[in-house]
């Protein structure tokens, strides 16, 4: 699997935890879920979609090489 393959895999899973954070802090604020149980679901998105910015922007390129030192 080739760096772009790669990249773009990160990517996708990345997303996709992004799009599970969104449904689970919903579901919880209509159910009157704990304030800080959505707070640490918030900052976990908001951790992850910085996250898929970097895979996406390449700037995490180094992280997808074979040899990892």
């Amino acid at each position: 699997m080739d760096k772009n393959e790669r990249r773009k895999l990160v990517e996708v899973f990345l997303q996709r935890c992004v799009t599970y954070a969104d449904a689970t802090i919903k579901r919880k604020k209509e159910r009157g879920g704990e304030e800080g149980e959505i707070a640490r679901w918030v900052a976990y998105r908001d951790f992850t979609e910085h996250a898929v910015k970097e895979v996406t922007s390449g700037e995490l390129d180094s992280w997808l090489e074979d040899d990892v030192s």
